[in-house]
């Protein structure tokens, strides 16, 4: 059985709702967006991923790292990104269908501490943890889709991620999303994946996890996060494009100039992966939120990640884009 998730996005007479933009002023952001990334573009580390860039048309500036991406290729991208991804979990009754206008439910991750369950107190997470917390979501039937959800801090944090992989392969049946911060570990976690799967062919059949590549507001793609993606759309592992900015540090401190730089963020990394493979399944990710300008710390908890992730969601819907965003 495929689980489909819950559908709130209906237009109807009753009930309540939240429409933050209309399609024409959705328009408007993403001709801004268009504007920006080809009159500012954006900040790209990997000399690989510059390189399919300006082979592809961009125009790349004198410092070998402002790449200027035309209109043309932007919108070919957004023409060329599945509209649905089938999260598929290692037991096939656990797949999720992430859709338009349907919603699932995800863990929060990754927590570098935690509130230990018996003493009460906050401590580091060991390895242990990861295992009890991994084994736990996957008996929650309200989350749809698996996320690592702690830190190891008992291990070289260098190869946390592949014990989160070890932990997720061991414990869970649905379909995970593990961070990775290297070509090498993503490698090793693609083995592991193509041996619980049954084979490289199985895998491409049923990619049983999917990774994670962050742009850095403003404007900037990291080459680990480059070269990380390039190597995904190569081994047929789902990606999620995750934007984490910040209105009034690293972004603008209204809604509409955080939605274009954070769009600009999303859809050149898209460009890129579609450019590597054309229909390489992506989501369109946000964590982006507001600064807490007493502390300069980011505020996970404010009413204003929860308008961002509304808009975001209806953006992701314009471009016709499965979406993952924050919760709060």
């Amino acid at each position: 059985m495929t689980i489909r998730g819950l559908h709130p996005g209906l237009n109807q007479t009753a009930g309540i709702g939240l429409k933050m933009y209309s399609d024409d002023e959705l328009g408007k952001i993403h001709l801004a967006t268009l504007d920006v990334l080809w009159n500012v573009g954006v900040k790209v580390e990997s000399p690989q991923a510059v390189e399919i860039f300006h082979g592809s048309g961009c125009s790349v500036g004198n410092d070998s790292i402002t790449v200027k991406i035309p209109a043309h290729l932007i919108e070919d991208a957004i023409r060329s990104c599945p509209p649905t991804f089938k999260a598929c979990g290692r037991d096939a009754a656990k797949d999720f269908v992430c859709e338009r206008d349907r919603v699932g439910f995800v863990n929060f991750g990754e927590a570098p501490r935690m509130i230990d369950p018996e003493t009460r107190a906050m401590r580091k997470p060991t390895r242990k943890d990861v295992d009890q917390a991994t084994r736990f979501l996957d008996h929650l039937d309200q989350i749809a889709v698996f996320e690592r959800p702690l830190t190891p801090e008992d291990i070289d944090q260098g190869i946390a991620c592949l014990y989160n992989a070890k932990s997720y392969f061991e414990n869970c049946t649905k379909h995970g999303y593990i961070g990775i911060n290297t070509v090498d570990n993503l490698k090793v976690c693609y083995e592991m994946g193509k041996a619980v799967a049954g084979g490289g062919d199985k895998f491409r059949e049923r990619p049983n996890f999917s990774t994670t590549c962050d742009p850095i507001s403003p404007l900037l793609h990291s080459k680990e996060a480059c070269d990380i993606l390039i190597e995904c759309c190569r081994l047929d592992i789902p990606l999620k494009i995750n934007a984490m900015g910040l209105a009034g540090g690293t972004t603008c401190v209204n809604l509409a100039g955080t939605l274009v730089s954070h769009n600009a963020e999303i859809l050149s990394m898209v460009t890129l992966g579609q450019l590597v493979k054309t229909g390489h399944p992506m989501v369109y990710g946000t964590s982006t939120g507001i600064m807490d300008l007493k502390t300069a710390l980011a505020s996970i908890g404010c009413p204003e990640l929860g308008l961002f992730s509304a808009a975001i969601a209806k953006l992701a819907q314009f471009y016709q884009m499965p979406t993952w965003v924050a919760g709060g």
